[in-house]
Formats: structure tokens, sequence, C-alpha cells
């Protein structure tokens, strides 16, 4: 898995992707099941996000991350991605106020929630809400675990 981050100056969290551990983003893409594709990953404000949820889900209003599959990077060849998740950092910012932990494990559990999407998997229909919900929860605690342990050896 090859995770390709555009970061973003206009938010402190991703200016550089400091705190993020991209290896560790890549062995979960990996068990997720895209072990061998290239996914995009951009960090934009509320409105860039509104204006992409308004054009390809006709909602207008912000969301966490949209996610895009475009096919296999491998099948067609071209080294082109095969994916992309465009992560609001204002958003994340505020779920995890909500939630009592870093706007960083926010977007981490944003990016498993957006590769789970590229895998497959979906949440419109009650019964794939929950499978999509049992997929993610063993990454989730990991990354729990994984902050949790960060924040002890700062203490």
């Amino acid at each position: 898995m090859k995770l390709r981050f555009h970061w973003n100056q206009d938010f402190s969290e991703t200016e550089s992707g400091e705190g993020i551990d991209l290896d560790c983003f890549s062995s979960m893409a990996g068990e997720i099941g895209l072990p061998e594709e290239i996914i995009e990953i951009s960090f934009v404000s509320d409105q860039e996000i509104r204006k992409l949820n308004r054009e390809w889900r006709k909602k207008d209003s912000p969301t966490d991350v949209l996610s895009f599959r475009y096919g296999s990077s491998l099948e067609e060849g071209t080294g082109d991605f095969a994916g992309e998740l465009i992560l609001s950092v204002e958003t994340a910012r505020k779920q995890a106020l909500k939630e009592g932990h870093s706007t960083l494990e926010e977007i981490a559990v944003l990016l498993v929630h957006g590769l789970h999407h590229i895998a497959g998997h979906d949440h419109e229909i009650p019964e794939e809400s929950n499978r999509m919900a049992e997929a993610e929860e063993p990454f989730r605690h990991r990354l729990s675990r994984y902050f949790r342990s960060r924040k002890e050896t700062r203490s």
C-alpha cells in the first residue's frame, strides 16, 4: 500500500504529517484489503468539502471524509492512484472535541473509515452499516491504544 498525503499548511495538525504514523496506515490499508493500491489523501476546510459533498453527493453541508474509488492502480498499470480520501480538518476538530480525544486521533479514525469505503464497505443500509462498523472496530481499537500510549509517554 502506498499512501500519498497532501499536507495542508493551513492546518497545524496536517502541515507536515508529524504525529501520523504512515507505516501504521499502510499496514492497516493492506489488512483492510488494499495491499498494493495507491491512495491519495488530502486535507481540506469545511468550505472545500462542502462544495465537493454538494457536487458528488447532492448534500449541501460539510462532512468529515469523502472517499472515491477509481479502480486498481495495478490493473491499469499506469501508476495512477486507485482512490482518494478527502478529509475536513475543521470537522475532525469538532468531532474530536465531542469524542474527547485529539484532532490527530480523529483524523486517524477518519482515515480508517475512508479506507474501508475504498475497500467497498458502506453504511447507507443498516445491515451494511453494522458490517462496516464491525470491520472498523479492531482498527479503531488499535488506534485508541496507540494514541493512549503516546499520551502516557508524554506525561
